[in-house]
């Protein structure tokens, strides 16, 4: 980064958080040139989580969910890096380039840490190695064509057991992740049925294993029974209360005792910090940075976290506010207001960050979903055509909303494909060759 006497903000990670501060810098600072503005992200690219479920059923293009940062950046420059070390003390930056194998040093005066989360194991034997997250969009990509090949294996083999097997497909997580899903799985996994002739609908399965008494947690209790006895209808099982004690290649294993036979584990119950958060002196006991209401870093004067990583607190209630999208965007905002302040030397026009959910959502497929928006409960196909609706409204970028609503549309008409890309499945042991 140039070191020309200019005031250098480094915004750390890619996602809703990240993307909203920074574009929300560059019209603050649009006719400033003293200002230097550079984003860091692993890979190039934002990727349209809320719809990544779709990619793994087949009814919208995975190239159609995902945008170009650079596309969304006028005056902020971007840098595609892995982020491997922070020194608060020295406000330098170690990131890392996986072509080149190189370590680049980024200095700044001011940092945004919005660098989300991974998947979190939560420490259950066997879950990181043998069951399949599902946090971008290499893990959609995989897990789809995984589903396609248990399909091939299976329309090979005559013993109805293992057919059985191949075809279960649990889900870990009854959240909102684990449930949309176990409902795209559950309407693509039966569609696709009748193009393998050896195999029977009561073969086909789809399990959600949650601990608490009732899916969706986050949603009011009538509309997470009314999903949950819709899926129920659709031939979807659930083993609530349960725990999972360990997962192994063909196995799920609850700590009751039981366990189920399946070749497909997908892993939503939960996520992580990034292990370089992990790393950094700010984070509490969950792993997430401590910030104040102004969501400045505790001890750290000129460091701002927001997002997955940061734990914000809500005046109001006295908790955290969750780690939703909806609350990603609207922090950047306020980061990018207090961040400015700061620049400027006006810390006394700071805000305070304030915001009340308006609404959540949840596809159930099959054209229906449940909504709770201020206050007010739809379920069935309208609460699936509002989702619908908003989200499209919400993805950047007017050519992605054709493509996607393209896709939308096509789906209603078109059967789903079921090419199976090899190149992206994990590798398998070559069986010995004959002598």
């Amino acid at each position: 980064m140039p070191t020309n006497g200019s005031k250098r903000i480094l915004i750390l990670g890619g996602g809703f958080a990240g993307l909203d501060a920074a574009q929300q810098l560059e019209k603050i600072f649009s006719k400033d040139d003293n200002v230097e503005i550079t984003m860091v992200n692993q890979d190039n690219y934002l990727i349209f989580t809320s719809m990544i479920a779709e990619v793994v059923a087949s009814s919208i293009d995975a190239k159609h969910i995902v945008i170009p940062i650079r596309e969304c950046l006028s005056k902020a420059s971007f840098k595609e890096l892995e982020i491997r070390d922070i020194d608060l003390e020295k406000k330098v930056v170690a990131g890392y380039h996986f072509h080149s194998s190189e370590v680049f040093k980024l200095e700044y005066d001011y940092l945004i840490l919005a660098l989300g989360s991974m998947t979190g194991y939560h420490g259950v034997p066997g879950a990181e190695d043998y069951s399949f997250p599902l946090k971008n969009l290499s893990d959609a990509m995989i897990l789809r064509s995984h589903v396609i090949d248990m399909f091939e294996y299976a329309d090979l083999e005559t013993d109805p057991e293992l057919r059985r097997r191949l075809l279960k497909f649990v889900v870990v997580g009854g959240g909102y992740t684990g449930i949309e899903v176990a409902a795209e799985l559950n309407d693509f996994v039966h569609s696709s049925r009748r193009f393998y002739k050896n195999i029977k609908a009561d073969e086909v399965k789809v399990l959600v294993v949650d601990p608490g008494t009732r899916i969706m947690h986050e949603m009011s209790e009538g509309l997470a029974d009314y999903g949950l006895n819709l899926l129920r209808k659709r031939g979807m099982e659930f083993l609530l209360q349960t725990r999972v004690k360990g997962v192994a290649e063909d196995r799920v294993e609850f700590q009751d005792g039981n366990h189920v036979e399946t070749k497909t584990t997908i892993w939503a119950a939960g996520t992580s910090p990034q292990h370089v958060v992990g790393q950094l002196p700010c984070v509490n006991e969950r792993g997430r940075i401590e910030v104040n209401e102004y969501l400045e870093v505790l001890n750290y004067p000129g460091v701002w976290a927001l997002g997955d990583c940061a734990q914000v607190p809500d005046a109001k209630t006295g908790k955290p506010f969750p780690p939703t999208a909806q609350h990603a965007t609207r922090e950047g905002k306020r980061v990018a207001y207090n961040v400015a302040a700061a620049v400027k030397g006006k810390d006394q026009n700071k805000k305070a960050f304030k915001y009340k959910t308006m609404g959540m959502l949840a596809p159930l497929g099959h054209r229906s979903a449940v909504a709770q928006i201020m206050g007010l409960k739809f379920s069935g196909f309208f609460a699936w055509f509002l989702w619908r609706s908003i989200y499209l409204g919400k993805l950047p970028g007017f050519d992605r909303k054709m493509r996607v609503a393209i896709d939308w549309f096509l789906d209603m008409f078109l059967p789903r494909d079921i090419i199976q890309l090899k190149f992206l499945m994990r590798p398998k042991q070559s069986p010995p060759s004959d002598q």
